[in-house]
């Protein structure tokens, strides 16, 4: 099993929960155990349940679409291919992002195929695997999970079953994302630029503003600034904006050279403002409406210190972000209501 993870995430979203037992009452009251937040769905049938798991990831298609390449010169081989950030986003319009299965918890015992051929037969190698045991199935479960052929294996008879089953799933959903999008977090890890992934103070503060806003998703941005996409369960959205020391420190000079005034200029300086629009596409010169109309573009902000690294946060609307304007997207709460909340067992 993973360790636990140690780094915030690029970018989350709530996944789905598969469980499969052939006897339809069993199935039934293990889903009553589940969180009433938990997306999931249920199956009689070993051969459905293999579809729809093997058809569900191939729907979220994050790296091939974070990933772009650029031509360098003639040959095939002249081209570099980098993580664009600014497409990260983009997944909060795919509707069937909540579909994606984290974690497929199956009966070992069941007469179209076993738990253990069941998950054999999973095409994504990143889904977490939980064998539901009886007693008569506990050694083969031991050798299953030494063997690392599962992730996890539960006594269906354990007083503590709805415990350890949320317990388990809320664990393999944080695995799942740091497991599956390495290709994707890994090189943004590695940007010194994007320190406060792996900012203990940071993700502290992260957490906290993810809490009060209740949000069940957020994404990495690189525009107007560094920051984060905020969607809570009902579709609203909000952008968290991350200035470094550097980069405000670079905002300072630029506004020095404008003929800023100098109350605007201590206020940058002190980190009490941050700009909210796009410092790299349109540099601060003399007559940019910015100078004029300060209250328009530039919100307080917190400073965080910690760990050599400074950062100033602010939050802000997403009205900069076109690439959503007048697009609405499937919110979580809408999901549960059309595909989970009412839940019936697939033959």
């Amino acid at each position: 099993m993973d360790d636990k993870i140690r780094v915030g995430h690029p970018f989350y979203f709530p996944t789905q929960a598969v469980l499969l037992d052939d006897d339809p009452d069993f199935l039934e009251g293990i889903s009553l155990m589940l969180n009433k937040n938990l997306s999931y769905k249920l199956f009689q049938s070993a051969s459905s349940a293999l579809k729809y798991v093997n058809e569900a990831h191939l729907q979220v298609n994050m790296i091939q679409r974070c990933y772009s390449s650029y031509k360098t010169g003639p040959l095939e081989s002249d081209s570099i291919t980098h993580i664009d950030i600014g497409k990260v986003h983009l997944e909060v319009l795919n509707a069937l992002r909540f579909q994606t299965s984290s974690t497929v918890i199956v009966d070992y015992s069941m007469p179209e195929m076993n738990g253990l051929e069941f998950l054999m037969n999973l095409r994504n190698p990143f889904i977490r695997k939980v064998l539901l045991t009886g007693q008569a199935d506990m050694e083969l479960a031991v050798k299953a999970f030494n063997q690392q052929l599962i992730d996890q294996f539960i006594d269906k008879h354990d007083p503590r079953l709805k415990q350890k089953l949320n317990a388990t799933i809320t664990s393999f959903q944080e695995q799942y994302f740091h497991r599956s999008y390495k290709l994707i977090t890994d090189p943004i890890l590695a940007n010194n630029t994007d320190a406060f992934l792996i900012n203990p103070e940071f993700q502290a503060f992260f957490e906290e503003v993810r809490n009060q806003l209740k949000c069940v998703e957020y994404y990495m941005l690189d525009v107007p600034h560094s920051g984060f996409l905020l969607v809570d369960a009902d579709g609203n959205r909000q952008c968290l904006l991350i200035y470094t020391q550097e980069s405000l420190d670079e905002h300072y000079q630029q506004l020095k050279t404008a003929g800023a005034s100098p109350i605007l200029l201590s206020e940058v300086k002190s980190g009490s403002l941050i700009p909210i629009f796009d410092t790299q596409k349109t540099p601060v010169t003399r007559g940019h409406p910015a100078l004029k109309n300060v209250d328009l573009f530039y919100y307080p902000a917190k400073k965080i210190s910690s760990a050599g690294h400074t950062y100033y946060v602010s939050m802000t609307a997403d009205e900069y972000l076109p690439s959503l304007h007048g697009k609405t997207i499937m919110s979580y709460n809408n999901f549960l209501e059309t595909n989970t909340l009412v839940q019936h067992v697939v033959h």
